[in-house]
């Protein structure tokens, strides 16, 4: 259980002093790139411990006091948790508006992330929900390629658009289907009802006990 201060969200200022700290940091992603990565990160089929992504987050940077990592490592994680409230709340994560710059790096966050995970990278239905962003960090180009309706596409700004107004959608979509996927994989197996277990068998919950010491006393 984390400290109830890393669940405080971050006001105007620390969103600020957060984003001005990984801008004067070497190797260290810009605010928006990392909030794409972060939510990446929260929604990704396997958990990736916070050693690791800070890493990737924060770069080459160096802290000249204990109280200094502190704080900026503190204004990180309060972002992490803050965007994982927002995908299970339902709230807007993904960046709207007219900065197409800050939309294509936030989409380079994610896709990195993303990336990290084999689950991810090896998933046919995972790997629909990073198109848009492949298309909008500039990864993915749509010139040549034909739209829906056959036509080979010229000028790739209806698609474009589309996607910028899907953002926020395909994001909490890709969401929802792995945290679905997580509960799936973490669930015991169910027994069918023609399928006997002697008592003195292991039992087929995983628990490591014998049935009749088991899931047997629940019937």
């Amino acid at each position: 259980m984390q400290p109830p201060e890393l669940q405080r969200p971050l006001s105007r200022t620390e969103l600020a002093d957060l984003s001005e700290c990984l801008a004067n940091a070497p190797g260290a992603m810009r605010f928006s790139e990392a909030h794409g990565f972060l939510t990446a990160i929260a929604s990704a089929p396997t958990t990736m411990m916070p050693s690791i992504w800070q890493q990737k987050v924060l770069g080459d940077r160096g802290f000249s006091t204990m109280e200094e990592a502190k704080h900026v490592i503190g204004l990180v994680m309060r972002l992490y948790n803050q965007i994982i409230t927002a995908l299970e709340e339902g709230t807007q994560v993904a960046p709207s508006g007219p900065d197409d710059d800050a939309i294509a790096r936030w989409c380079t966050g994610y896709l990195r992330a993303a990336h990290m995970d084999d689950v991810w990278n090896d998933d046919e239905r995972g790997a629909v929900f990073l198109f848009p962003m492949a298309v909008l960090s500039g990864e993915a180009n749509l010139v040549g390629h034909t739209d829906s309706d056959g036509k080979v596409i010229e000028d790739p700004t209806p698609q474009l658009r589309r996607a910028r107004e899907r953002l926020d959608v395909t994001v909490r979509e890709a969401n929802r289907y792995w945290t679905a996927w997580r509960r799936k994989s973490i669930a015991p197996p169910v027994v069918a009802a023609s399928q006997k277990v002697g008592r003195n068998e292991r039992c087929p919950c995983g628990s490591g006990l014998k049935f009749k010491k088991c899931c047997a006393l629940k019937n």
